[in-house]
Protein backbone atom coordinates (compact mmCIF):
# COMPACT_ATOMS: atom_id res chain seq x y z
CA UNK A 1 0.00 0.00 0.00
CA UNK A 2 1.51 3.24 0.81
CA UNK A 3 3.50 3.06 3.89
CA UNK A 4 4.81 5.05 6.63
CA UNK A 5 3.88 7.76 4.90
CA UNK A 6 0.35 6.96 4.17
CA UNK A 7 0.10 5.93 7.24
CA UNK A 8 0.53 9.12 8.65
CA UNK A 9 -1.37 10.61 6.68
CA UNK A 10 -4.32 9.03 7.80
CA UNK A 11 -3.36 9.42 11.16
CA UNK A 12 -3.17 12.91 10.68
CA UNK A 13 -6.95 13.11 9.55
CA UNK A 14 -8.26 11.68 12.81
CA UNK A 15 -8.31 15.48 14.42
CA UNK A 16 -9.80 17.21 11.37
CA UNK A 17 -12.25 14.39 11.29
CA UNK A 18 -13.13 15.10 15.07
CA UNK A 19 -13.82 18.98 14.22
CA UNK A 20 -16.53 17.78 11.00
CA UNK A 21 -18.24 15.46 13.32
CA UNK A 22 -18.80 18.04 16.49
CA UNK A 23 -18.32 21.03 15.13
CA UNK A 24 -20.00 23.00 16.94
CA UNK A 25 -20.19 26.08 14.49
CA UNK A 26 -20.32 25.72 10.98
CA UNK A 27 -16.83 27.36 10.39
CA UNK A 28 -15.65 24.61 12.53
CA UNK A 29 -17.24 22.10 9.58
CA UNK A 30 -15.89 23.86 6.56
CA UNK A 31 -12.40 23.99 8.20
CA UNK A 32 -12.53 19.93 9.25
CA UNK A 33 -13.76 19.27 5.73
CA UNK A 34 -11.10 21.55 3.73
CA UNK A 35 -8.36 19.86 5.58
CA UNK A 36 -10.04 16.17 5.16
CA UNK A 37 -9.91 17.52 1.56
CA UNK A 38 -6.40 18.24 1.37
CA UNK A 39 -5.31 14.76 3.41
CA UNK A 40 -7.01 12.57 0.29
CA UNK A 41 -5.30 14.91 -2.20
CA UNK A 42 -2.21 13.94 0.10
CA UNK A 43 -2.98 10.32 0.18
CA UNK A 44 -3.93 9.83 -3.74
CA UNK A 45 -0.68 12.13 -5.18
CA UNK A 46 1.61 10.01 -2.65
CA UNK A 47 0.12 6.57 -3.77
CA UNK A 48 0.88 7.99 -7.36
CA UNK A 49 4.30 8.81 -7.01
CA UNK A 50 5.34 5.21 -4.87
CA UNK A 51 3.37 3.37 -7.49
CA UNK A 52 4.08 4.85 -10.55
CA UNK A 53 0.70 5.84 -11.76
CA UNK A 54 0.27 8.93 -13.55
CA UNK A 55 -3.20 9.44 -13.75
CA UNK A 56 -3.30 9.39 -9.63
CA UNK A 57 -1.60 12.34 -9.56
CA UNK A 58 -3.91 13.40 -12.26
CA UNK A 59 -7.14 12.56 -9.87
CA UNK A 60 -5.48 13.93 -6.78
CA UNK A 61 -5.45 17.96 -8.44
CA UNK A 62 -8.40 17.50 -9.94
CA UNK A 63 -9.93 16.30 -6.66
CA UNK A 64 -7.81 19.23 -4.57
CA UNK A 65 -9.19 21.54 -7.29
CA UNK A 66 -12.64 20.51 -6.48
CA UNK A 67 -12.45 20.58 -2.89
CA UNK A 68 -11.47 23.96 -3.12
CA UNK A 69 -14.40 24.73 -5.26
CA UNK A 70 -16.29 23.29 -2.28
CA UNK A 71 -14.61 25.25 0.61
CA UNK A 72 -15.57 28.87 -1.66
CA UNK A 73 -19.31 27.85 -2.04
CA UNK A 74 -20.02 26.67 1.61
CA UNK A 75 -18.20 29.71 2.48
CA UNK A 76 -20.84 31.53 0.13
CA UNK A 77 -23.69 29.95 1.52
CA UNK A 78 -22.46 30.21 5.18
CA UNK A 79 -21.98 33.92 4.57
CA UNK A 80 -25.46 34.50 3.77
CA UNK A 81 -26.23 32.67 6.79
CA UNK A 82 -28.96 30.66 5.30
CA UNK A 83 -28.41 27.40 7.15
Amino acid sequence: MMGAFGIAVLASAALPLVRLWRGPTFWDRVAGANSLNVRVALALAAEGIQGGKAVLLDVALAYALLGFLGAVLLARFGERGER
